[in-house]
């Protein structure tokens, strides 16, 4: 899988991202707002050839991550987490990228290349985000996109905004891809 948008590229994740993809999840303004905690080298290294070669990419009930990477070097600039339901009738989106890589609209086109990829290749009728209130630039991420805000929610002591996107709202979206 390599989808692409601009400068932007969803690919999957290998052991040769170790360095980069290690550097910003230990990186705490990188993490401050996300549920995964840091992990060592050497789990860090099979969680990535675990998800190199993970088939098929997308299961119901499963957590997949995908790298978020520059388009003309491949570099690593984050990663994003896909979630199918177990009756694929909704997918979760989630995303965490470098701090130096922020603010240059690379979650947006990641983002966008999710939902046409989520919407082309399972059932599901609606795609949802959750952002720690706190996180007001994931919040106006979701915004941006379109979806729409449904209230907040507590998990694990942490409140989240809800954002969801119908099937019927992101073709407008979807056509805004080359």
């Amino acid at each position: 899988m390599r989808l692409t948008f601009d400068t932007t590229t969803l690919r999957r994740l290998h052991p040769d991202d170790l360095r980069a993809f290690q550097a910003y999840r230990t990186d705490p303004e990188v993490s401050k707002f996300q549920s995964w905690d840091a992990m060592d080298d050497a789990r860090a290294r099979g969680f990535l050839h675990a998800m190199q070669t993970m088939t098929p990419l997308i299961q119901p009930g499963h957590w997949t991550q995908v790298a978020v990477a520059d388009t003309t070097t491949d570099s690593l600039l984050g990663d994003m987490g896909w979630h199918l339901s177990t009756d694929s009738t909704e997918a979760e989106l989630g995303i965490s990228l470098a701090r130096e890589t922020q603010g240059r609209g690379h979650a947006t086109r990641a983002t966008t290349l999710a939902i046409a990829h989520m919407f082309a290749e399972t059932p599901i009728d609606r795609i949802k985000i959750w952002a720690d209130v706190r996180n007001t630039a994931s919040r106006a991420l979701a915004e941006r996109l379109g979806f729409e805000f449904t209230g907040f929610e507590v998990t694990d002591g942490v409140e989240e905004a809800a954002f969801v996107m119908q099937r019927s709202d992101a073709s407008a979206l979807i056509l805004t891809l080359p």
